[in-house]
């Protein structure tokens, strides 16, 4: 303790000053979008080269449990293009035969998939943040939707050269249009900050009656995500006395707790509107 007084009282005056630095520089950062932006980008580059270290040797311990889920993806997807491209045509011998359907394949590409690791990852906050590997040299972009294997993970939040952060569900600034995927109803899904497994779904008119474990997706009225993007599962209903709407307490697809590989959607279409409006 002595040794501590000592040294403060001999380089009061050096603390004193790098205080008074850090705090003018804060005030600089707050109020100063592009001075904001450059400080945000140069803390993703080393916070992410950290993590991209620490990732890397964390990651050797978890080989097994990644390929097995790349083989689960893998079969989904082939099983996906397969109900895509195929239709079913009945025989006379009442035998299915399955023909590739030419009038069922998008000949016009709206959306390509960007592939991105998680190198950081948290859950016991009120504004989680997730760090990827992957930047605007791999084509991942600001207000880009990200998705994984099970469902809706978020919304690229800042892009630097090589690492992106991105700002998930769970996370109080997230919100989303979502609905129903078998009534069609939608309404606004936000987290409390209370348990990273439930989202809460707003505003659903409270004469319809939803089923538990029905499916929430992605309305479509939004430029991020197109419509069916799986968010989760209803797992309670709350009706609010007086009011002609419910609340939906929504099981996460997505196990943010154990998220390995997730993909940004680089929306064509998204980025035909925006030039719209820009030329607007």
């Amino acid at each position: 303790m002595y040794n501590l007084i000592k040294f403060i009282l001999k380089y009061h005056f050096t603390i004193l000053f790098i205080l008074i630095e850090l705090i003018a520089l804060s005030i600089v950062f707050q109020n100063n979008q592009y001075q904001k932006v450059k400080f945000l980008n140069a803390s993703n580059v080393v916070t992410g080269g950290v993590y991209q270290i620490q990732s890397t040797i964390l990651d050797y311990f978890k080989l097994k449990e990644i390929n097995e889920l790349l083989a689960e993806e893998n079969a989904r997807l082939k099983n996906e293009v397969f109900e895509i491209n195929y239709v079913e045509i009945p025989t006379i011998y009442q035998d299915t035969v399955y023909v590739l359907d030419s009038l069922f394949i998008d000949t016009t590409r709206q959306a390509d998939y960007r592939t991105g690791k998680v190198i950081s990852n948290s859950l016991n906050k009120q504004f989680n943040i997730i760090f990827i590997n992957k930047g605007s040299l791999d084509h991942f972009y600001k207000d880009m939707g990200v998705v994984n294997a099970q469902g809706v993970v978020g919304v690229v939040r800042n892009v630097s050269e090589h690492y992106a952060t991105i700002t998930p569900i769970i996370n109080r600034d997230f919100n989303i249009n979502a609905k129903i995927k078998d009534s069609g109803f939608f309404g606004n899904l936000t987290w409390n900050g209370v348990d990273p497994v439930f989202a809460q779904l707003y505003d659903i008119p409270n004469h319809i009656i939803p089923v538990l474990g029905d499916t929430i997706v992605t309305s479509g009225y939004s430029h991020i995500f197109n419509e069916g993007h799986i968010i989760g599962f209803i797992d309670k209903v709350n009706t609010v006395p007086g009011k002609s709407f419910i609340n939906i307490n929504v099981r996460l697809a997505v196990e943010f707790g154990n998220i390995n590989y997730v993909y940004g959607i680089e929306n064509f279409i998204k980025e035909g509107i925006d030039s719209l409006q820009v030329e607007n």
